[in-house]
């Protein structure tokens, strides 16, 4: 079940424009999530949200780690 949700949110986040994208940006992660950049900052700082890396000053996520943390944890 869980890997059906999976690739199910895989699918959608490239239905929405992201499918010749490996990685996104916390603005692009932000708006597939439906939430303030602000507030994903904070979930970031918490461990609360998708993993993420950080490059430079910038944090990165993938699009598997953001289909995880959708298949797990959002309702």
């Amino acid at each position: 079940m869980k890997n059906e949700n999976l690739e199910k949110y895989l699918k959608d986040i490239d239905n929405l424009g992201y499918e010749k994208c490996i990685t996104l940006n916390s603005l692009e992660v932000s708006k597939i999530l439906g939430i303030g950049i602000r507030t994903l900052n904070n979930w970031r700082n918490q461990n609360i949200g998708p993993t993420s890396k950080r490059v430079g000053k910038a944090y990165i996520y993938t699009k598997r780690d953001i289909a995880e943390f959708l298949a797990t944890s959002w309702k």
